[in-house]
């Protein structure tokens, strides 16, 4: 005889729950717009659909390479990605919403880069650019736009060297002025 619950019911009675089948695999796409995915996906039986889905790379057909965790279809969500322009441009750092959005570094094609806190792909707050010859600066960013200060031992080294040939200068004329001085008691 079969045990009776609160609410009146048996357990013979309940029905069992079905499982929805889910295929979690690794594997390689081409999809009909020529862009491909090599990564990890999952397929759901039930509504027939294939998301990536773990770690992978997408490549659009244009040449831009997406890489990083990929959940239901987006890319990041939080996390660090790395994007790769065909420009020669390319993003390291955190990747929400399809956005640069966290720490992050934007590598321009002639190789100089800003790294920095973005907030949906705009640099924010303190900012170092290092310049094509190495050079860094720093600063500050604030509704889209950026101070920077060079920050590096030859900017340093000019700064002194002005004051120097400051001094020296007025050194220079205090001498002089003391040289016409002697001459004229001299005479």
């Amino acid at each position: 005889m079969a045990e009776s619950t609160l609410d009146g019911e048996s357990e013979l009675d309940t029905k069992p729950v079905k499982d929805i089948p889910v295929i979690q695999d690794q594997g390689f796409f081409q999809h009909d717009t020529g862009d491909t995915y090599d990564g990890f996906f999952e397929a759901k039986k039930k509504d027939r659909s294939v998301k990536m889905h773990g770690p992978g790379t997408y490549t659009t057909q244009e040449g831009d390479i997406y890489t990083g965790t990929w959940d239901a279809d987006r890319l990041g969500s939080n996390e660090e990605v790395s994007i790769q322009f065909t420009d020669g441009s390319r993003y390291e750092g955190v990747f929400k919403d399809w956005s640069y959005n966290g720490q992050g570094k934007y590598i321009y094609p002639d190789s100089s880069d800003v790294m920095g806190i973005f907030v949906e792909n705009i640099p924010t707050g303190t900012l170092t650019l290092t310049d094509p010859n190495g050079h860094k600066w720093m600063g500050k960013a604030e509704q889209g736009f950026a101070w920077l200060d060079p920050v590096n031992h030859f900017y340093e080294m000019l700064e002194r060297s002005k004051e120097v040939k400051r001094y020296r200068r007025s050194e220079l004329s205090a001498r002089s002025t003391a040289s016409k001085i002697k001459t004229v008691l001299e005479e």
